[in-house]
Formats: C-alpha cells, sequence, structure tokens
C-alpha cells in the first residue's frame, strides 16, 4: 500500500509541476470528457446463494461524485442481510504513461485512486469492476 501510495504521490506532483507530456494530459483529457456529466452502474448478482451488488457513481462536471452502493444476501436455512452506503467527495484522472486512474478525495478527508480502462465491450472498467456508461445522466 505505501508503495502504491509512493507511486500516485510521484505522479501527482509531476502533474502538480505541469512535467506531464502532452500524450498523457490528451489521455486525461479524452477521460475526463468521457466521465463528466455521466452515472455509472455496475450489477453483480448470484442466483445460487442469492448475494446481490449494485453500484452507481454519479461523476458530476464541477468535479465532484457521489457513489452509491447497496447490497443484499440469502441462502437457504440461513438468515439474510442488507446494506448500503452512499460516499461523496472530489473526483480527478491522472495519467502514469499509457495508464489512467480515476483519483478521488472524499468529503471525510480520505483519498486514493482506481485503474481504469475501456473494456472491448464498451464498459468502463474502474477498480476492477465493469460500470455501464450513460453519458449526460448523472443528474448534477
Amino acid at each position: 500500500m505505501r508503495a502504491a501510495r509512493s507511486v500516485l504521490a510521484i505522479a501527482l506532483g509531476l502533474l502538480a509541476l505541469g512535467a506531464t507530456p502532452a500524450a498523457a494530459q490528451n489521455l486525461a483529457q479524452q477521460w475526463k470528457a468521457r466521465l463528466a456529466g455521466s452515472r455509472l452502474t455496475a450489477y453483480q448478482g448470484s442466483v445460487v446463494s442469492n448475494n446481490s451488488a449494485l453500484t452507481v457513481i454519479r461523476f458530476c462536471r464541477n468535479g465532484r461524485y457521489d457513489y452509491y452502493r447497496e447490497g443484499s444476501w440469502s441462502a437457504p436455512g440461513v438468515a439474510g442481510g442488507a446494506n448500503q452506503g452512499r460516499i461523496s467527495g472530489v473526483w480527478d484522472v491522472r495519467t502514469q504513461g499509457p495508464s489512467a486512474f480515476l483519483v478521488y478525495r472524499t468529503d471525510q478527508g480520505q483519498q486514493g485512486y482506481f485503474p481504469m480502462y475501456l473494456q472491448n465491450n464498451g464498459r468502463v472498467n474502474i477498480g476492477g469492476l465493469a460500470y455501464a456508461v450513460e453519458q449526460g445522466a448523472a443528474g448534477c
């Protein structure tokens, strides 16, 4: 985890100093244009154990985001459960070489990043989860 934070700190430091190559800036701008104003939705489910999770991220054009996740589970003869959570904060896109990263800071001050890429089926993969993208549907 410390190494990942160091890499991110170096990348953010270089970006702050303006040392980003033009191609990397262009890639970041393309990602920002694709995500700004979009609502991303991912659903995961299992028929066998009746587990499901719905994740929705709204990327506002003003640089804010709203992350919502709800999940439930049940199994025959076992109690079930449900949970939900919402996190909001600010988002940005950074690049390092040919890789793009979604960088975030929550309103509570936590920060981090997720690698992201465009899958062959048109979904955006952020941190290993594939999202359907609805451009212009963020509602903020």
